[in-house]
């Protein structure tokens, strides 16, 4: 069956039949207000909206599942409740702004954290001329597991992985694994390829390091058959302020 779905998620009405087929997980980066001259506007969701998302899918039955559960098969005779959350690059707002709606809901998600840069900035974005975010600290990282939340690999400094030579590539993959390990003294089992960038030898590598799932930015949700080294997700986004969009609003 074909389901016609927007590329980006704001709502639930437009993905409810899609939901249906497979258990999603959301993408989310930034939880805070757009500051000045920022370059990828996308990936930043006001508090407002996010806590208004999770109410929304609270209220239609949803409840939140850990990376391991999303392959799980559909309940018989039943429609899929069950979603992930997930956060890449371990962005300080989304710790300041998103564990309160959260813990509201009952819901839970996962930091995938760049190691190198805890307690510092984004700083594979700002050497392209992207505003500065700051990231969690090993406190706020503490404080975030201590709210029943995960923690994953998002590599050691971001890079393109496919990009690199098989050493380097191994390391980022491995050796933020173990950093992250070390520090929290707790086991690292998902990772998160690093602008969605992976082919089939970085899939390797991840399987070889002992990761358990790997996310990708590949739409769609996941069933038992979707590869737990290529996980399907969401993107989710402000709405569209595009000319239609705003005729859409007026006219309905």
């Amino acid at each position: 069956m074909s389901l016609k779905v927007p590329g980006k998620y704001h709502r639930l009405a437009p993905f409810e039949g899609l939901f249906q087929s497979g258990v999603p997980i959301l993408m989310y980066h930034k939880i805070g207000r757009r500051p000045p001259r920022v370059r990828l506007k996308g990936l930043y969701v006001s508090p407002e909206r996010f806590a208004g998302q999770l109410r929304e899918l609270k209220e239609a039955g949803f409840a939140t599942t850990g990376l391991e559960g999303v392959r799980a098969p559909a309940p018989a005779g039943g429609r899929q409740k069950a979603l992930a959350l997930t956060f890449d690059d371990g962005y300080r707002n989304v710790f300041e702004n998103a564990t309160g709606p959260m813990a509201e809901q009952g819901f839970h998600g996962i930091q995938f954290l760049v190691t190198n840069f805890l307690g510092g900035v984004n700083e594979w974005d700002t050497r392209v001329g992207e505003t500065a975010e700051r990231l969690m600290d090993e406190v706020q990282v503490r404080e975030w597991m201590g709210a029943g939340h995960e923690i994953g690999s998002h590599s050691l400094s971001h890079p393109r992985l496919t990009r690199l030579s098989v050493r380097d590539a191994r390391e980022e993959i491995v050796a933020s694994r173990k950093k992250l390990e070390d520090l929290f003294g707790r086991r690292i089992r998902h990772f998160c390829y690093p602008y969605g960038d992976w082919n089939e030898a970085v899939r390797e590598l991840v399987v070889e390091a002992g990761y358990e799932t790997a996310s990708s930015i590949r739409f769609g949700v996941n069933t038992p058959e979707t590869s737990p080294y290529v996980l399907c997700r969401i993107m989710v986004r402000h709405p569209t302020r595009s000319l239609r969009a705003l005729r859409a609003r007026l006219f309905r």
